[in-house]
């Protein structure tokens, strides 16, 4: 009986590390969105992606797997890299910093005006470049 209650306790831990990719894109341009949700979804190392499409602008907020974690600054950059190749014309920003996807998050939440969007999306922006 316990040998049965441990199995099955172990194929759900299991099972729970399985979990799709969360991946979030709003677009409020004519771009296709298409393209970077291939590259998210290519992207093993992700866990969770917010990103908004809003005029010039392109802000991605990630969050990388457990075990990449020690690399997630390489990996906003490698993403990055990407994304400015596909959509060369956009001003491109990718953090993997948890409070930028969370932020990024919001404003795909809340439908606002584009003016209050530009000035949320500008005080996100200088919020990744901040150090932490």
């Amino acid at each position: 009986m316990i040998r049965k209650i441990m199995i099955l306790c172990l194929t759900v831990l299991l099972l729970s590390g399985c979990v799709p990719n969360e991946i979030r894109v709003e677009n409020h341009t004519g771009e296709n969105e298409g393209k970077a949700e291939e590259i998210f979804k290519d992207d093993t190392r992700l866990k969770a992606v917010a990103a908004l499409f809003h005029e010039d602008q392109l802000l991605v907020g990630i969050r990388v797997k457990t075990f990449s974690r020690f690399t997630k600054r390489k990996i906003a950059k490698e993403i990055k890299k990407e994304l400015e190749k596909e959509y060369s014309e956009m001003e491109v920003t990718v953090s993997a910093d948890s409070k930028i996807l969370m932020e990024t998050s919001k404003l795909l939440d809340k439908q606002e005006e584009d003016k209050k969007i530009k000035k949320k999306i500008k005080h996100v922006i200088s919020l990744s470049e901040e150090e932490t």
